[in-house]
């Protein structure tokens, strides 16, 4: 507010609500919620717009049924919140609700004016085992080369920095990564390859079964969360098979301060 006042603007606000996830935002339960934003909307300098949420507690969610249950759940407290504040004279415009998980029961949510599905232009590994996508619906896989062969260990050269640390908490899903020795087919997961070990620049990958791979050999590798090695990565390649259409710069990489 004073922020703004300084500058002279009056600046366009929503406030979050926590639905369920337990992160950040204003509990809905608590008997003074509509107290605490209606002197937020009377602060001068400010315009509370909106209220916005992000139901992670979706990606821990067991059944379609349970994800249906946070969505429809999601929404009814942000519309619940909004009537009350209207009671208080605090004219809601936005409800916002987040998340990839839900974003395909986007239709549960009645009354949400706004989704904002962050992993959703990329998908990976993780929204495979929710669900939420499949395979071929992944947008975002990193070209790795074969470095060594030692009998039934293929290293690649990419590592933490490249692919993070971030595991699949589903069953079936183990490793850092999904390898595919099909440069241009995302349907072809190779089953035998299991990246059991990542170190910084290196991928340690057991092989289960028969390989062909040798050194100077490339795989794609669909990462397990998309949007951490998309902050890792200065540019990211567009291409249509193994053909290069342009490349793009990651404009916000490493900014988050």
């Amino acid at each position: 507010s004073e922020a703004a006042l300084q500058a002279g603007r009056r600046v366009d606000v929503l406030v979050k609500v926590d639905v369920g996830f337990h992160r950040c935002g204003v509990d809905p339960a608590q008997a003074d919620v509509v107290d605490v934003i209606a002197r937020i909307a009377d602060l001068p300098g400010l315009r509370v717009r909106g209220l916005l949420s992000h139901a992670g507690h979706a990606y821990h969610a067991t059944s379609d049924e349970a994800l249906t249950a946070i969505v429809r759940d999601e929404a009814r407290i942000l519309r619940t919140l909004a009537d009350s504040l209207a009671v208080r004279g605090v004219v809601i415009d936005e409800l916002s609700v987040g998340s990839t998980p839900t974003a395909r029961l986007i239709a549960e949510s009645t009354g949400m004016t706004e989704m904002r599905p962050g992993n959703y232009v990329y998908f990976d590994r993780t929204q495979v085992a929710l669900g939420s996508a499949t395979m071929s619906d992944c947008a975002l896989t990193v070209l790795s080369t074969v470095v060594s062969r030692h009998g039934d260990r293929v290293i690649l050269d990419a590592g933490s920095k490249t692919l993070t640390s971030d595991l699949v908490a589903k069953a079936g899903h183990a490793g850092y990564g999904a390898i595919f020795t099909d440069l241009i087919r995302l349907d072809a997961l190779d089953g035998t390859l299991l990246i059991e070990r990542l170190s910084e620049e290196h991928a340690t990958v057991r092989v289960q079964g028969t390989c062909a791979l040798q050194p100077g050999d490339r795989v794609r590798i669909l990462p397990n969360h998309s949007c951490p090695v998309s902050n890792l990565a200065d540019q990211v390649m567009l291409v249509s098979g193994t053909h290069v259409i342009d490349t793009l710069a990651v404009t916000a990489r490493g900014k988050n301060y």
